[in-house]
């Protein structure tokens, strides 16, 4: 495997950083790897705790070039990596304030223009992850240099739309319900709460009892019971106040209370974009969505939902593929504790090898 530093100009002048992981000999194909939101170079560099520092997009590097398939990502606006744990990333503010979808997906659209004029004749595929699902489309849209899609933690909805589902608990019901519904059922009964089968409870929820969290005492914990359970004055204090700094543009605000970096402008750009349910079915090119379990951020239900869509439709370019106890990032982080590949990661890889020839 060999890897190269390049440089693109985007329709607006600003330089992406890209770097390109190719096999040893010609390759069978190139996947463009779509950022997930927030500021994200194109090594994302990460520290283990016991210390041990490691690479998220190695892993891709690695397994799509040992399959004879060119690996290519790039850095958002304004980032570069630093040495600050945990995200190790310093970010450029104004620089940052021009990550916007529309940039977006015009940077992808220069690199992809590098590479079919470097590697001619060779067949591209994007691989979009979590609001990268969202960018890939809208690239394919413009474009058709798109051999394909593999596109995992789907987002079905607008991403706004997404976010207040996220925050009113539903998020964090599904992450429960890993660790306590035991039998699937779609809630948490006091009975797996009391069992606590994995010995997680007090790293949960401390000294908390289950009568503690049943706030409107219906025997059962639910989406409404961690919305107020993770927000006690009120379910929607922190949603409201999320949506007024948006509003306001304030960024500050968002810097110092939403888990991850974005900014107000890339919240509203993203309110203003059709949602995927409305641009998918317009694609013909092969589809592939990969969907965990207890995906927390992106459900499984909006990849079930897109699959009716494209059946009623009688469109056959979709496949989807579903993982058991798998998450957003299909159990990714096997890899940098156990140096394993899960599941829905090896079917990964091995789709797009199959894709590709």
């Amino acid at each position: 495997m060999q890897s190269s530093h390049f440089t693109v100009k985007s329709s607006d002048g600003f330089d992406i950083e890209v770097l390109i992981s190719t096999p040893d000999k010609r390759p069978d194909g190139v996947v463009i790897y779509v950022n997930s939101s927030g500021p994200n170079t194109y090594n994302i560099k990460r520290k283990n705790q016991d210390g041990q520092i490691w690479y998220y997009h190695d892993v891709f590097a690695n397994e799509l070039t040992k399959r004879n398939i060119a690996y290519c990502r790039y850095s958002a606006r304004g980032v570069r990596d630093g040495d600050c744990e945990p995200y190790f990333v310093e970010i450029d503010e104004e620089k940052y304030k021009t990550y916007l979808p529309h940039n977006s997906v015009n940077d992808v659209l220069a690199i992809l223009d590098y590479i079919t004029k470097n590697y001619a004749g060779i067949p591209v595929w994007l691989l979009g992850w979590s609001e990268g699902t969202i960018i890939s489309p809208l690239i394919a849209k413009e474009t058709g240099k798109i051999r394909g899609m593999f596109l995992c933690g789907y987002c079905n909805e607008n991403l706004l739309d997404i976010l207040k589902w996220q925050l009113n608990g539903n998020a964090a019901l599904i992450a429960y319900r890993r660790f306590f519904d035991y039998d699937r059922k779609g809630y948490i009964s006091k009975e797996d709460f009391d069992r606590d089968r994995y010995g997680v409870r007090e790293a949960l929820f401390g000294n908390f009892e289950f009568k503690d969290i049943d706030n409107d005492m219906d025997g059962k914990l639910t989406a409404v019971d961690f919305a107020v359970f993770a927000n006690p004055e009120s379910p929607r204090d922190h949603l409201d106040a999320m949506l007024k700094a948006i509003e306001s543009g304030n960024d500050e605000w968002l810097k110092n209370n939403h888990a991850i970096r974005l900014t107000s402008g890339w919240f509203k750009e993203h309110a203003l974009l059709k949602p995927n349910k409305d641009v998918l079915p317009d694609l013909n090119i092969p589809i592939h969505i990969f969907s965990g379990e207890y995906d927390y951020m992106t459900p499984e239900f909006y990849t079930k939902e897109i699959e009716e869509t494209f059946t009623k439709l009688g469109k056959t370019n979709l496949i989807t593929h579903y993982f058991k106890n798998h998450d957003h990032d299909l159990n990714f982080v096997l890899y940098p504790l156990k140096g394993e590949l899960s599941e829905g990661m090896v079917c990964l890889f091995d789709t797009i090898k199959n894709s590709v020839n």
